[in-house]
């Protein structure tokens, strides 16, 4: 690698910490995490990549920007003032190769097939064995504008919703573009033995499109949770059928062969609650299987196969500062998949809120004792109809411009959708409820399929009992985990992870929660024992 002493070498800001991950501490296998997060490469070279590719002489300055799960993002300056932004994968970011190609491929596709605004990429490599930098890069466009979350608190109700207008407008665009299969979108070079990409726009023109072409899916949940070291049909897929059956056979491959299991996000396992089994999670997969066929909806409109933005939060959405209407870009494209629109079609995340939902086109109402509330539960009710107002607005919206993404959401709502997410999991969390919910879909099948085939599940009494215990347990699990939240407040480690000065405190109080569910659920010493083996936090 350059050396820094080199006169023509980037000011670096942060020195080695470029290469790690600094934003804060893991509470749980933290030097596994930071590994997956720490990725070298030359700085030098990066930087004369990028110059080349601005007609620069060179970059003279380098500054990481705060760390992503996933990346590396570097500002760049070159010696003639202009800025790009380089981005690097971290190990854990997906498979080598197809994970950068197939973001570049995706932006592109949506820049310069459908006019969404988004970064230019100026140059790339998705082969770090390849090139001098040593890591896969991309080296795209600084946007315009600032990133939305800096401003969005700000806004009022009406510039809200011009934002959100105008995300349902690119949901629109989206939704007419139906591809001939599933996976994840490549330029055709960067794939070996692969057909042109075939795809239906909305006016029923079917296009062949041999720049590009469809290929494996890097989707998340093809990678994460220690699914990308294991070998199974990843893609691509001609038929939903297809699609649906390899999330079973990929959910049942990791289940068997996965050395130990992941841990849930959502509940606490151990001897006394709900406890992790494989065969319980095979045969909630084994369900799935029988299930699908029939959970499919016969709506092409809304299984459509559909390429998409999967996490339009704040900080993915840059606008302009004086007119927040004018989205002047959308970032991170990363992991994208063409999958059914139902899995894909969702309100953006920066309108999710909590407390009491509303559904449909209904409207919502302030409180009927609204009058007789003090003022601060006054600003909390109108703090809550404004929020609700602006989804049912965007629900408007869509099932004006784009029935088929409204309809989507509607599908969301029902016991198949259900049946048909809740599988792309089953590794990690939800067999309990899951087999449950499959118990329940028996009392009511002739409605659903309208009588035309019979249960395709056979649940005997004595197993249908064993769900019914399971779930309890599980629920019980789930409860636990919501208290040892509710206890440690803001130390509690989303996605694992907490501020710096709360690590030690953090550290303090998982060991102080961990003592108590010990001593209140374990009943022998080889219950502690197992607890203490698989409790999910360090200590």
């Amino acid at each position: 690698m350059s050396s820094p002493s080199d006169p023509l070498h980037p000011v670096v800001e942060g020195g080695d910490e470029i290469y790690n991950f600094t934003r804060g501490r893991f509470v749980a296998n933290e030097k596994f995490e930071l590994a997956q997060r720490h990725v070298e490469y030359d700085v030098l070279e990066l930087g004369k990549v990028a110059a080349r590719a601005m007609n620069a002489q060179r970059c003279v300055r380098l500054k990481k920007f705060p760390d992503g799960l996933y990346n590396k993002a570097l500002l760049l300056t070159m010696d003639n003032d202009t800025e790009v932004v380089a981005k690097i994968p971290n190990p854990n970011a997906g498979i080598k190769h197809f994970t950068t190609a197939s973001e570049v491929a995706t932006m592109e596709f949506m820049r310069r097939k459908l006019g969404i605004p988004l970064p230019k990429v100026y140059t790339w490599s998705s082969r770090s064995d390849d090139n001098p930098v040593g890591a896969e890069y991309i080296i795209m466009e600084k946007l315009p504008g600032v990133e939305l979350e800096s401003i969005w608190s700000k806004l009022e109700t009406p510039e809200r919703f011009a934002v959100v207008r105008r995300l349902g407008e690119y949901q629109k665009a989206w939704a007419s573009i139906r591809f001939h299969g599933f996976g994840s979108l490549y330029f055709a070079g960067d794939l070996t033995n692969c057909s042109a990409l075939e795809y239906t726009e909305s006016d029923g023109t079917i296009r062949t499109d041999a720049e590009f072409s469809l290929g494996p899916s890097m989707g998340r949940d093809w990678f994460d949770d220690g699914r990308g070291g294991l070998d199974f049909d990843r893609g691509p897929w001609k038929t939903l059928e297809g699609y649906h059956a390899a999330i079973g056979h990929r959910e049942a491959t990791c289940i068997r062969k996965l050395d130990s299991l992941p841990p849930s996000p959502i509940s606490i396992r151990g001897p006394g609650l709900h406890e992790v089994s494989r065969q319980q999670k095979l045969r909630a997969v084994d369900v799935y299987m029988k299930l699908f066929p029939h959970m499919i909806p016969k709506d092409s409109g809304i299984s459509a196969a559909s390429l998409w933005h999967g996490d339009l939060h704040e900080g993915n959405i840059f606008v302009d500062p004086s007119d927040p209407g004018t989205i002047t870009g959308l970032i991170d494209w990363q992991a994208s998949e063409i999958v059914p629109l139902y899995f894909h079609a969702r309100q953006p995340h920066l309108i999710n809120h909590t407390g009491p939902e509303t559904y449909g086109l209904e409207h919502p109402e302030l409180p009927a004792d609204f009058e007789q509330l003090d003022p601060t539960e006054k600003r909390a009710a109108e703090v809550l109809y404004l929020k609700q107002a602006l989804c049912v607005l965007y629900r408007t919206l869509m099932h004006k411009i784009c029935p088929d993404v409204y309809r989507s959401i509607e599908f969301q709502q029902t016991d198949q959708f259900s049946v048909l997410l809740l599988a792309r999991t089953l590794l990690v969390d939800g067999e309990a409820a899951y087999l449950a919910q499959a118990v329940e879909l028996e009392k009511r099948w002739g409605e659903l399929t309208a009588g035309n085939v019979s249960f395709p599940v056979s649940f005997s009494e004595a197993e249908k009992e064993q769900v019914a215990r399971e779930l309890v347990a599980s629920r019980h699990s789930m409860g636990v985990m919501n208290e040892i939240r509710s206890a440690i407040g803001e130390l509690y480690p989303e996605k694992g992870l907490v501020r710096h000065e709360q690590y030690d405190m953090a550290i303090d109080a998982l060991r102080q929660v961990r003592d108590q569910v010990i001593d209140e659920f374990a009943k022998t010493e080889k219950d502690r024992k197992v607890w203490l083996e698989q409790w999910p936090f360090d200590s």
